[in-house]
């Protein structure tokens, strides 16, 4: 929600007012979970909004994207997948998210040349029916690449509710499709050279409980999400003593209401309850101040891999 708005949130022996406008669902801590750059917006979806929702310019996720390795700016590879399918990252379920970022992190760690067309090569587009129209899923090719995952991830029920929407600061386009739109047919693709070459090592390759390849130390490593700022840095972020430090960082939603007589933005969590128009910036949790940094030595890799 970026507009104009009143925002009255109950709590526990606090009186909830009354309110006429929308109900918006606001993460607070996913820009410094996810550590989404200061050159994007976050703008809250309205509760209860459709994935169908289209609004110019904007970019529409569901936060267990995110937690399944989704990062801005995307890689190119990701962006030529998309354009090769021709949908929007939301038409994904979360579980292929977590097959295509698990992708990332192999090919760059077995040092041969990823494309879309290896990706391809190993896994095919199919339609979820179980989340409905025009959502995709990322199928294994039989005697190809497998990436498993732990059990907790066989059900991802409810990630349609985890909506919220984020465009550049200035306008720029994303290269990849926005709009909700049926998916080309995947064909097996037409592998050459050095493509043929890195699917042949990925053959029968196996990946045993993958989502440990999708921590942001490991996206980082890898090139999945952005390099480490120079207070990241500072900060020890980029050591392993520190490497699930990211995943420690809670996302709390807020319900925050919108009326049109005030003219600011209120964003309040479920604890508080705003009586007067306020402006809030979305602020992430100091991490440094409020956790101590970890000094057990975790393994470089995760298990599994063979």
């Amino acid at each position: 929600m970026a507009s104009r708005g009143k925002a009255v949130a109950g709590a526990r022996g606090v009186t909830v007012a009354a309110s006429s406008g929308p109900r918006y669902r606001h993460y607070s801590g996913l820009r410094e979970r996810f550590r989404i750059g200061d050159e994007y917006e976050i703008v809250d979806a309205k509760e209860g909004e459709s994935f169908l929702v289209n609004k110019p310019v904007c970019l529409l996720l569901s936060v267990d994207h995110l937690e399944a390795g989704f990062r801005l700016p995307l890689p190119e590879v990701v962006k030529a997948l998309l354009n090769c399918w021709g949908i929007s990252p939301i038409q994904l379920t979360p579980n292929t998210w977590r097959y295509i970022c698990i992708f990332g992190v192999i090919y760059k760690m077995k040092e041969i040349r990823g494309s879309a067309d290896v990706f391809r090569a190993h896994f095919k587009l199919s339609v979820s029916r179980a989340s409905g129209a025009d959502i995709y899923y990322a199928k294994h090719r039989t005697d190809r690449m497998h990436i498993g995952l732990s059990n907790k991830y066989s059900n991802n029920k409810g990630w349609m509710d985890r909506l919220f929407f984020v465009r550049h600061w200035g306008g720029a386009e994303w290269g990849f499709p926005t709009v909700i739109r049926s998916a080309r047919k995947d064909s097996f693709p037409k592998l050459i050279q050095d493509e043929a070459r890195a699917s042949d090592s990925l053959l029968r390759a196996g990946v045993r409980n993958g989502e440990g390849y999708v921590t942001e130390f490991f996206l980082v490593k890898y090139g999945l999400s952005k390099l480490w700022t120079a207070a990241e840095l500072e900060a020890g972020r980029d050591q392993e003593a520190n490497e699930d430090f990211a995943e420690q960082i809670p996302i709390l939603a807020h319900i925050v209401y919108e009326d049109n007589d005030v003219a600011a933005v209120v964003r309040v969590p479920s604890a508080v309850r705003v009586g007067t128009a306020v402006t809030t910036a979305l602020v992430a949790p100091l991490p440094t101040e409020e956790r101590p940094a970890k000094t057990r030595s975790l393994k470089r890799d995760p298990e599994g891999f063979a």
